[in-house]
């Protein structure tokens, strides 16, 4: 046993003044308030109890990296939030564990390898320009835009046509809706859970309406599944390599359940993230004069004449290290929940089979222990002499471990291109008034949308991508 028996369970953390809600209402209704508060009362680890259990808040590197890579294998994935996921995933990379996720994983690495990855640059550039054009009719610069749906629908276009080519492009319309409307159920599955209590049969107009998305998007799924099936070979995407993907030793491909949940997985994980992200940096640069300039400088300067090309990402690496900054402001994953599978110990303290372990990635983010001034938007953070290293873990916007991202490079290459493309057609400004709050759900979310005021910055430009740059 690595610990003595007599060790004790974290210390509870207590609310004298709201003995009736208790601490588990307020950690879920403000956790990006209360946990750091709790850090400062409590330790570096603390339990929070409710009628569902209980969970050990976990705050320095050390501990973190013992339940997100040393000690993994101990903690799995069985959390509130993962359940509601598996609701909509299904047992996907995301949601499965053990020997089965680890054949999955091995089946779905090679679609996500950076070769793969890079046939798709053009894809993206020129989805982007497609949405670049479209905003041109929203772009007077007086009246604001919400950038959140726009970016979501751009998102999941990308994320679509990297899956399925253009077989989706019929579905599109019921696909983003379906989504929304499974998204919001989730959501709600996590802010009043005793709904897990009852039969989602139960013909509720939400539990309907949920159901009915779910079995559309399913239907969506499985249509274009069997047509590939239909004719291997016939196509150059992420569905084929998941259809040719086969087991080493006993040549075995994945299932059409297997395939329907590793879809879902992508589909919805692939573009809500991404699309999060990307509001959080169009208001963290509208805020910060300096760095937009510095930022539209460098995209001005070393746009290449013939366009957007995978090989000139190279010369942007201001533009990645505002995308890396603004991960850390913003984590669109901001907070990992794990379950005790063997007992284990923690800082000290016994952590019993069944227990729920939380790492809270934006307080690493955000903590004044590991950053100068972590409240300042300051992308310097991430030039090469003062990168943060893997470890400790104190940036880990992908997750650590074995249970990393696996498509953290699709995300950081859409990101790149949606930052460059989006600065140098618009200037994106703050509306005074607007209230920007993030919303810590299933991922971190603007909690009002995200209205900003867009502006052309050449009027001259005919196309977002292959026009000479101002100034040249």
């Amino acid at each position: 046993m690595p610990y003595r028996i007599m060790l004790p369970i974290p210390p509870r953390v207590t609310s004298p003044r709201h003995w009736l809600l208790g601490p588990a209402y307020y950690a879920q209704r403000d956790p990006l308030r209360v946990i750091p508060q709790w850090i400062r009362e409590c330790g570096d680890i603390f339990t929070i109890t409710s009628p569902l259990g209980k969970a050990a808040v976990v705050a320095t590197p050390e501990l973190a990296h013992q339940v997100l890579v040393a000690r993994s294998a101990r903690y799995q994935k069985k959390s509130r939030a993962y359940a509601v996921l598996r609701l909509l995933l299904g047992n996907g990379l995301v949601t499965s564990e053990g020997e089965f996720w680890r054949g999955q994983r091995k089946l779905v690495q090679p679609a996500f390898h950076r070769r793969r990855l890079d046939a798709l640059f053009g894809m993206m550039v020129e989805r982007v320009t497609d949405c670049i054009e479209r905003l041109a009719l929203d772009a007077s610069g007086t009246v604001p835009v919400d950038m959140t749906p726009i970016l979501s629908h751009l998102t999941l276009d990308i994320i679509a046509r990297a899956m399925f080519s253009s077989d989706v492009a019929g579905s599109a319309a019921d696909v983003s809706r379906h989504i929304a409307i499974l998204n919001q159920y989730a959501l709600r599955l996590l802010r009043q859970p005793w709904l897990f209590l009852l039969p989602r049969g139960i013909p509720t107009p939400f539990n309907g309406a949920q159901v009915r998305s779910f079995r559309g998007l399913n239907r969506i799924v499985a249509d274009i599944i069997q047509a590939r099936r239909k004719e291997p070979g016939a196509h150059d995407d992420l569905l084929a390599m998941l259809l040719s993907a086969v087991e080493e030793g006993t040549g075995r491909g994945m299932t059409d359940e297997q395939l329907r949940d590793e879809v879902m997985t992508i589909f919805v994980a692939g573009h809500e993230t991404t699309a999060n992200a990307m509001a959080w940096l169009l208001h963290l640069v509208s805020q910060n004069s300096a760095i937009e300039e510095r930022l539209l400088e460098e995209i001005d300067a070393h746009w290449p004449a013939g366009g957007l090309t995978l090989e000139s990402l190279g010369a942007f690496p201001y533009v990645r290290q505002v995308i890396e900054e603004s991960l850390r402001i913003y984590p669109s994953i901001w907070s990992i929940g794990r379950q005790c599978t063997k007992e284990d110990e923690l800082g000290g303290y016994r952590i019993p089979v069944g227990m729920n372990v939380v790492v809270p990635i934006f307080y690493f983010h955000w903590s004044e222990r590991y950053w100068d001034e972590p409240g300042e938007f300051e992308p310097s953070r991430f030039a090469p002499r003062h990168r943060p290293s893997a470890e400790p873990l104190i940036y880990f916007p992908f997750g650590a471990g074995p249970r990393s991202c696996i498509g953290n490079h699709f995300a950081l290459q859409e990101l790149m291109i949606l930052t460059i493309l989006l600065h140098r057609n618009y200037q994106f400004l703050s509306v005074p008034g607007f209230r920007v709050e993030p919303d810590p759900l299933i991922t971190l979310r603007p909690r009002y949308g995200m209205q900003l005021q867009v502006r052309p910055r050449s009027e001259h430009r005919t196309s977002p991508q292959e026009s000479e740059p101002r100034g040249n």
